[in-house]
């Protein structure tokens, strides 16, 4: 099957799509820019409606919906939750002293947990396999030594408007060119999945679509 004869339609379909968007997307390179943001704008329409119909089946019908319709009197909980969210669509008429709580308390909460999740997903869990104590003695320990070196310098770089002595100045900045270095080695990372992915729809468009290659 190819992208002009086949006997499954929905195949032939999805191949001319996709051709179509992959060629709309290159057009960028030729200076057609209208296309390109008319794709983009089609790109965050769908990547939108499909967030919010998975917020709604797998998030608000499960956890919010279902319960209080089938249990009202055990999830008195999600109620006064819905009080802060019922604040937050009205925000527009409301007073700036009534909102200011509600806003702080939601932004506070996001970037706790998200730092926390930072913390406890992978700056504990990196520190603790670079720590040899406890468990018998890998082959590898010069390498997990090195690693918690890294990190300890990397968060040493993190260290703003504190007091600082000579050698904490300078393991801050060494930590800063390590997060220099490691930030490049991620951008020659994704550079490098970004060239794979052309050459997979450079292949996508000779062989599925015009059957150049076969």
């Amino acid at each position: 099957m190819n992208g002009f004869a086949g006997t499954d339609l929905a195949g032939t379909i999805a191949t001319w799509v996709a051709a179509i968007a992959t060629i709309a997307v290159w057009s960028y390179l030729v200076g057609a820019r209208r296309i390109f943001v008319l794709m983009q704008h089609l790109l965050a329409g769908l990547a939108t409606g499909y967030l919010v119909l998975l917020a709604i089946r797998d998030v608000m019908m499960p956890r919010l919906v279902l319960p209080l319709i089938q249990q009202p009197r055990d999830n008195g909980l999600l109620l006064l939750v819905l009080v802060p969210v019922g604040m937050l669509i009205a925000a527009t008429w409301l007073p700036r002293r009534a909102m200011a709580p509600v806003s702080a308390i939601l932004v506070g909460g996001i970037a706790a947990f998200a730092l926390g999740g930072a913390v406890v997903g992978t700056i504990l869990p990196q520190i603790a396999a670079a720590l040899p104590a406890g468990r018998a003695p890998s082959g590898d320990l010069a390498g997990e030594v090195i690693s918690l070196a890294i990190t300890s310098l990397v968060l040493l770089a993190f260290l703003h408007g504190a007091p600082r002595g000579t050698v904490t100045t300078r393991a801050a900045n060494v930590g800063r060119w390590l997060l220099v270095g490691g930030i490049g080695g991620w951008i020659g990372f994704l550079v490098v999945s970004r060239l794979s992915l052309l050459v997979d729809r450079i292949g996508f468009l000779l062989g599925d679509w015009l059957t150049v290659l076969r």
